[in-house]
This record gives C-alpha cells, sequence and structure tokens, in this order.
C-alpha cells in the first residue's frame, strides 16, 4: 500500500501483517506484567462473566498493563488506571492497579456491551464487542 506525506508518495512500512506480529510482540512482553494481575482478572472475570482474556487485552492496550501511567494516570491526566477509566466521566474506585478498580471497569465495559446488545440484537457477538 502506498500513503501520501508531504504530497509525496511513500511506501507505507506498516502492512496488516507487520501490524499483527507488533501486537504479538507487545501482548507477549506485556504477559510479564499481566501475571501480576492474573488472580484479580479471573475474580472479576468470572463475577461478570467475562473471558478473562479481554480484561487483559484491554489492560494491555490501554496501559501496557501500566507502563505507560504515571501513579495511575495517562500522560494527559485525564484517565485513570490500568483500563484507563476517563476521569471526567466516572469517579474512580480504589487505587489505579487494584481488583476494586478492575471490577468497576469491568462492570463499565459489560454495561456498554449490554447497551450495544441491546440496540443491534441481529448482530454477531464480535459485531456487538466491536
Amino acid at each position: 500500500k502506498a500513503r501520501v506525506l508531504d504530497g509525496r508518495v511513500c511506501n507505507s512500512a506498516f502492512s496488516y501483517t507487520a501490524g499483527l506480529a507488533m501486537v504479538r510482540r507487545i501482548a507477549e512482553a506485556d504477559m510479564v506484567r499481566l501475571r501480576r494481575y492474573e488472580i484479580p482478572i479471573k475474580r472479576v472475570a468470572r463475577n461478570l462473566c467475562l473471558d478473562p482474556a479481554l480484561i487483559a487485552a484491554i489492560i494491555s492496550q490501554e496501559s501496557r498493563v501500566g507502563l505507560l501511567l504515571d501513579n495511575g494516570w495517562d500522560q494527559e491526566r485525564h484517565k485513570y488506571g490500568l483500563m484507563q477509566l476517563d476521569g471526567q466521566q466516572h469517579h474512580p474506585f480504589g487505587v489505579w492497579d487494584s481488583e476494586e478498580h478492575i471490577n468497576q471497569c469491568s462492570t463499565i465495559l459489560v454495561l456498554a456491551i449490554n447497551e450495544v446488545r441491546a440496540r443491534h440484537p441481529t448482530w454477531t457477538w464480535d459485531q456487538q464487542l466491536r
């Protein structure tokens, strides 16, 4: 694929295959840090009937399992915690990497998924989740 940059056409360094490889490398690197949260993630997932891999994937994607955070906050200090709760819309519960906080964010996720499911009952689970 090619893209335009400053009026010139250049080859994109990013391809679908390269993107998947990058995501895989990031996930593998984050697995080490995710082990610390394995038990709380599994407990929250069981209580909310979620796949623990979904919670772990969000934690990896949003905060790199805390690696990108400063005392729990993103760089702009708008989002908080492992799953990056919007601090302007919600009052965070618990410490940024606590089970209580993972539960709060996962509960918000379940409510959002259920809202999409109600609006689009004919969509597949994958479509509703996306």
